[in-house]
């Protein structure tokens, strides 16, 4: 066979497709026609409803995966374990500190989650934009965790019988450090490498709980609460601290918020 131009070819292809026509049934026309006509009458009436930030906060919870959700569940009914096993009480009020601090890593993966599959800049062009959906997430992972953190202080303190605002600041200043250590990591790292520094970070948190509980075994004791709530109060602060920073550079625009992304279009 001898060479062929490309407008024989073209001319080829256009008969041999002519030969082959596509039967349609007019029904089937009819029913696209009838519900593309009906998505644009919804989607005209989605467009003139204005949704609250309540509900939109609401509709967030929709979009954290369902693992997230039974990681949480899964930590209480560790908790639950540890303070109703009857084991070393010791142990009991190291583990609520530990699995406060480990809750904060649960929620990782929904915080920066635009960033981490490059759809920043995709948020920041929507009606809610990235710093709208931030916050939303701050606010639905916050709760949730708070909610477990809460729970396992009140297990902890049911089964060692003491009040739970003492359990309570054993609790929090991990759970504050985890948050805002997180929060820097996620803010100023390299997405691929964040969840990783995250999990270094709450390890190390834990890792230190641990071996300062060694070094002062009256860390726990009833006279050392006012340096667990100096602590609570300082943790507090650098997480507030965090979250504004974190906030603010989402409003900024996608150079502040993910600079290795906005770098790639430069």
């Amino acid at each position: 066979m001898g060479e062929v131009s490309r407008t024989e070819l073209e001319a080829m292809l256009v008969r041999h497709y002519a030969a082959q026509p596509v039967a349609v049934n007019p029904k089937e026309v009819d029913d696209v026609v009838r519900a593309m006509l009906a998505e644009d009458a919804r989607m005209g009436k989605v467009r003139h409803q204005n949704m609250g930030f309540a509900a939109f906060v609401a509709a967030q919870v929709g979009f954290v995966p369902a693992w997230t959700w039974v990681a949480q569940v899964a930590i209480v009914a560790v908790m639950c374990v540890v303070a109703f096993a009857g084991g070393d009480v010791g142990a009991t009020k190291i583990t609520v500190g530990v699995l406060s601090a480990a809750t904060v890593l649960v929620g990782i993966p929904t915080i920066h989650t635009s960033k981490l599959h490059g759809v920043a800049e995709l948020e920041y062009s929507c009606p809610n934009n990235a710093a709208s959906v931030m916050v939303a997430r701050l606010i639905v992972l916050g709760c949730s965790s708070a909610l477990v953190v809460l729970l396992m202080v009140a297990m902890t303190a049911a089964f060692l019988d003491l009040g739970a605002f003492a359990v309570a600041l054993w609790a929090t200043p991990p759970f504050f450090c985890s948050c805002a250590g997180c929060l820097f990591a996620l803010r100023r790292a390299v997405p691929s490498t964040a969840t990783a520094l995250c999990v270094f970070w709450t390890v190390s948190c834990s890792a230190a709980l641990m071996v300062l509980s060694g070094i002062f075994p009256e860390m726990y004791a009833e006279a050392s609460l006012a340096v667990w709530a100096g602590a609570a109060a300082l943790a507090l602060a650098w997480l507030v601290r965090e979250v504004a920073i974190t906030l603010h550079s989402v409003r900024e625009g996608l150079d502040a918020f993910s600079p290795y992304m906005a770098k790639t279009y430069n």
